[in-house]
């Protein structure tokens, strides 16, 4: 059996501190525009394909429809989103960002590389490379699990 990897020494699981330290030091950064780390990763995925139906993004984005209908209610009320009926299904809405809403995605950008810069400090772009290899392989290998049941 492998050694545990995912507790440190203080058995703190290292990946989900990681996640979550990333998230305050982001959402942080984020507060001035007035938008969360979340409701921003819907716009992301709307950068990349506008004009989703919801159960789309909660797809994409791996979480319940409810979640991502919450947050596309926030992103509305703030101007980041419209919702429109989807002319091939009246019972549908499409989900298209705003002017604000890919502007917002830009200072995002910005704001991934600034907090890469603040967890990368340190370590060497080999370091980085040879984690970042491991990473993606202990996450290939969960996935498949899942998939494979």
């Amino acid at each position: 059996m492998a050694k545990q990897s995912s507790l440190t020494d203080d058995q703190k699981p290292v990946f989900q501190e990681i996640a979550r330290f990333r998230g305050i030091i982001f959402d942080a950064k984020l507060k001035p525009y007035d938008i969360t780390m979340s409701q921003g990763w819907v716009l992301v995925h709307l950068w990349y394909k506008d004009g989703q139906r919801q159960s789309e993004l909660a797809d994409c984005m791996d979480v319940a429809t409810v979640t991502v209908s919450k947050l596309i209610d926030r992103l509305e009320a703030h101007g980041f989103v419209e919702r429109r009926a989807d002319k091939g299904d009246r019972r549908s809405n499409r989900v298209f960002a705003t002017k604000r809403g890919r502007e917002i995605v830009k200072i995002m950008t910005r704001i991934v590389f600034e907090v890469d810069d603040i967890a990368n400090q340190g370590i060497t772009e080999e370091e980085l490379a040879s984690t970042l290899k491991v990473l993606s392989r202990m996450r290939d290998n969960l996935k498949y699990k899942i998939a494979s049941g």
